[in-house]
């Protein structure tokens, strides 16, 4: 049985959170982006550590796909900066490669989701290089971690294998609107789900203290 077929416990939820996400005005998306951008170009900026004389750490992201919060902006400015960029790729048995983004990089619908996908060559997360930050997309996030995603359980495969506490682990964090940022237990917990330590939204970063972990 796959994640999406044992997920009905969050039906009702993404369904609502999915009709709101789309009734939001399309001008109030585009600000609540462009501030969501600013607080993770702040974070970015402020507190990932650079990896050596001039270079900064590279940032595991994705490609915003309406109606969920823009990126483009975001991984504009993060390569205007100095970061490295790298977007996933949707893989047989929901799994994910990354391939590095920069601007102008081709891009064609995904096989398997509803997404675009950069073409170059792909990585296993394991060989990308000095990751200093994994935004996560939702469609809510709780303030204790909890996410939940559009059901698909790509990400929820791929946080499951690089897990938070892991040595080295760089900090992984939701990214959602501000009305998709939730009280502590709005969303269902199961076992496989492996919580985010805090979520960017257009007020700012905000970090979630039960998860136990600094970021």
């Amino acid at each position: 049985m796959s994640l999406a077929e044992r997920d009905t416990g969050k039906h009702t939820l993404r369904a609502s959170l999915r009709a709101a996400r789309s009734a939001l005005d399309p001008a109030e998306r585009q600000a609540q982006s462009q501030a969501i951008a600013d607080a993770v170009l702040g974070y970015a900026t402020d507190v990932l550590a650079p990896t050596g004389p001039g270079d900064r750490p590279t940032i595991a992201a994705y490609l915003g796909r309406d109606p969920e919060p823009g990126t483009e902006h975001l991984l504009q400015e993060l390569h205007t900066r100095g970061f490295g960029v790298v977007v996933p790729v949707c893989e047989p048995a929901y799994q994910l490669s990354w391939v590095a983004w920069a601007p102008g990089v081709a891009l064609r619908k995904s096989v398997r989701a509803p997404v675009d996908e950069p073409v170059g060559p792909r990585r296993p997360f394991g060989e990308v290089p000095s990751v200093g930050l994994i935004l996560v997309p939702a469609l809510a996030v709780d303030r204790s971690g909890q996410r939940l995603g559009q059901g698909g359980g790509y990400y929820d495969r791929f946080l499951a294998q690089h897990l938070a506490d892991s040595p080295g682990a760089a900090p992984r964090l939701g990214v959602v609107y501000r009305s998709e940022l939730l009280p502590a237990g709005a969303v269902p917990a199961e076992p496989f789900d492996q919580p985010l330590g805090g979520a960017f939204t257009a007020d700012g970063f905000q970090r979630f203290e039960t998860v136990g972990r600094s970021v």
